[in-house]
């Protein structure tokens, strides 16, 4: 990803008059970028002769926003400059007032930004409609993915779009990303690793500056910027921060059993003795403490397959820096979303080689119910499995999983085989992934299907993994990262490949649902993206900002 250095200018305004001899006298205004990591992002500093509230106006000549500091009135302000776009000049006017209402506004100081990299994905927006959309600023990493590659390790790239398409933020960083979230404070947390190790949590401020870092022991904390380490064995797949500013995620461990499945096609195949990789999920305070764990290997059949649960590849690297050099680490379940109940203290974690979302008692770790086929289900975890209800349609291979107000789940089926192990598995061509809601009755123990997506009649879509569904809380439509799609192109040699892209689209809570936004994430091949999941955020600034009546962020 491209650092150049931003076209910032820092200037330094002289003292500004004013009508009234009574107002606040403006002694500088600075604004500069602080950092080359987040290129659409200034840092403003006002001093003012006695104690004053700030207000910003940004303009471009195509877009203007008021952004107001709600965090009282002081003599310095150093507070951001956000939602700047690429290639523009903007023009930033300071107003400060004081407690007895007096204000004084500042020359416009002007903030010229680069175009985005060249090597940026391109951006496409096929549809927008902000009257029926949910208002804010949508966020997500994306992966550099080449045709006929994997994950471009070195280089990630966090970007926030507004209701048009339009970059207004954007990270760069020199290692890979996966999830990321908003914290409370308006920092960013994300996962990442090196060269493949699964291993590390980082947390930014809007200026790409690290906070503060966390590492497992399966990465040399050598050249780590402010980095914790957290004694466990990998960081992966979900991050969530609680009320108590604890943070929930999962980890790993490696087990061995005796006469294992070898295969989860042929039920006969010899029984083996199996390194299993079983998922962890864990709180860990800002200090790197362990406050809680709870080893799903002790709660969920361990020796259950299903499609992929014996797969070798994805714990080799990361267990490797362990020490541990077993040729064969089955991933046994690969836990990868995860959701805290508090009306009921419990875990929802969505196990994908399991096709199986299990609630869990936060504190007996005892299961409340399991939502996916029956199939390979012996006793004692029979008993929890939720009748489907007419018409219900089960998940496979889901990602990303949110609670809506309803207590209704909603999640991205994959579809991967649309089989558990054993079972026929469907045919490729045939292949499709949707939207789906659930309703569970934890009395009848039942789960109803209350509405699904599958795409525009006639036009199926499909992508094998990552990808997410949010729920959006005021409009009630849902937000979906349709993150690993291809398309087949034919290559110098006639040869075909697979063509790696990406979209984020938001639909209606409808039946059927409408389309209300769309965007492509795609590059000219051999370049490629692919997207793990995206959010919708108020916007950029933090909770001490607030945004004025009638604009956006």
């Amino acid at each position: 990803m491209s650092m150049r250095a931003p076209a910032f200018a820092l200037l330094l305004l002289p003292i500004l008059g004013c009508g009234d001899r009574t107002a606040p006298v403006l002694h500088s205004v600075e604004v500069a970028a602080p950092s080359v990591h987040t290129p659409l992002a200034a840092l403003l500093t006002v001093e003012t002769d006695e104690p004053s509230r700030l207000t910003l106006e940004i303009a471009d000549g195509q877009e203007s926003v008021t952004v107001m500091p709600d965090s009282g009135y002081d003599t310095i302000h150093r507070v951001p400059v956000l939602g700047l776009r690429p290639g523009r000049s903007h023009q930033i006017t300071a107003t400060v007032e004081d407690q007895a209402g007096n204000r004084t506004t500042s020359e416009p100081v002007t903030v010229t930004t680069d175009p985005l990299p060249d090597d940026f994905p391109l951006l496409t927006v096929t549809t927008s409609d902000p009257a029926r959309m949910e208002s804010g600023v949508t966020i997500f990493a994306t992966y550099r993915w080449p045709d006929g590659g994997t994950i471009d390790q070195g280089a990630g790239l966090i970007l926030a779009v507004d209701a048009t398409g339009q970059v207004v933020w954007y990270y760069t960083a020199e290692h890979s990303i996966g999830d990321v979230i908003q914290l409370r404070s308006g920092n960013f947390l994300y996962t990442t690793g090196v060269d493949g190790v699964r291993a590390r949590l980082v947390e930014i401020d809007l200026f790409g500056e690290v906070v503060q870092s966390w590492h497992s022991r399966s990465l040399d904390d050598a050249g780590l910027d402010k980095s914790i380490l957290v004694d466990v064995d990998s960081f992966h797949h979900e991050l969530a921060e609680l009320p108590s500013g604890n943070f929930l995620t999962f980890t790993s461990e490696v087990r061995t059993f005796d006469d294992y499945p070898s295969s989860a096609d042929d039920p006969d195949a010899p029984r083996v003795t199996q390194d299993i990789v079983g998922d962890v999920i864990i709180e860990i305070a800002r200090d790197g403490t362990v406050v809680r764990d709870t080893h799903l290997l002790d709660i969920v059949d361990p020796n259950r397959i299903g499609y992929d649960s014996l797969g070798q590849g994805f714990w080799r690297t990361t267990y490797r820096a362990l020490g541990n050099d077993a040729p064969e680490l089955a991933d046994w379940a690969h836990a990868n979303a995860l959701v805290y109940d508090a009306t009921t203290d419990s875990y929802i974690v969505a196990l994908r080689h399991q096709d199986a979302i299990v609630k869990i008692d936060r504190d007996t770790s005892q299961i409340a119910w399991i939502l996916g086929p029956h199939t390979g289900w012996q006793p004692p975890w029979d008993q929890h499995l939720l009748r489907p209800g007419d018409g219900l349609e089960w998940a496979y291979h889901s990602h990303g999983l949110d609670v809506t107000p309803d207590g209704t789940l909603l999640m991205f089926d994959n579809g991967n085989t649309r089989a558990s192990a054993f079972e026929a598995r469907l045919p490729a061509a045939d292949a499709y992934s949707r939207v789906v809601e659930f309703r569970v009755d934890e009395d009848a123990m039942e789960a109803e299907q209350v509405w699904s997506y599958r795409g525009p009649s006639g036009a199926p879509f499909y992508s094998g993994f990552l990808s997410d569904a949010d729920w959006l809380p005021v409009t009630g439509n849902v937000l979906v990262a349709d993150g690993a799609r291809t398309r087949q192109l034919d290559d110098s040699s006639g040869d075909t490949t697979d063509h790696n892209w990406a979209r984020i689209f938001e639909l209606t809570h409808t039946t059927p649902a409408e389309m209300v936004f769309e965007l492509i994430i795609d590059d000219v091949p051999p370049a490629g993206w692919r997207v793990y999941r995206a959010q919708r955020i108020p916007g950029l600034y933090p909770p001490l900002f607030k945004i004025g009546p009638g604009d956006t962020p």
